[in-house]
């Protein structure tokens, strides 16, 4: 098996997704790094792409559970962005007399 390179690609080493949608709607995550460093070896040899996912579907409660928790982790992510820019605008208020 080989994975097709378009012209143009970087060929460095991709980071790899933790998890994957579906245009079906299913959500998969990655157990790539539950490989041994042999098997992951071996399989970028034969795929010819260090990028790789091996997808296990979750059910729709865990994947409702998942999104969840992403979407929890990405509010606080945001609301941690948007406070150190509020804190670094913000002008000291003069001394009143």
């Amino acid at each position: 098996m080989r994975l097709a390179m378009l012209d143009g690609m970087a060929s460095r080493r991709a980071q790899s997704a933790a998890i994957a949608a579906g245009s079906d709607g299913s959500v998969m995550i990655n157990l790539v790094e539950l490989l041994t460093e042999d098997m992951r070896a071996r399989l970028t040899k034969q795929l010819g792409s260090p990028a790789l996912f091996v997808g296990v579907p979750l059910s729709e409660k865990e994947a409702v559970e998942v999104v969840s928790r992403l979407d929890g982790a990405a509010a606080e992510a945001s609301a941690k962005l948007i406070g150190a820019r509020t804190k670094s605008r913000a002008k000291p208020l003069a001394k009143r007399r």
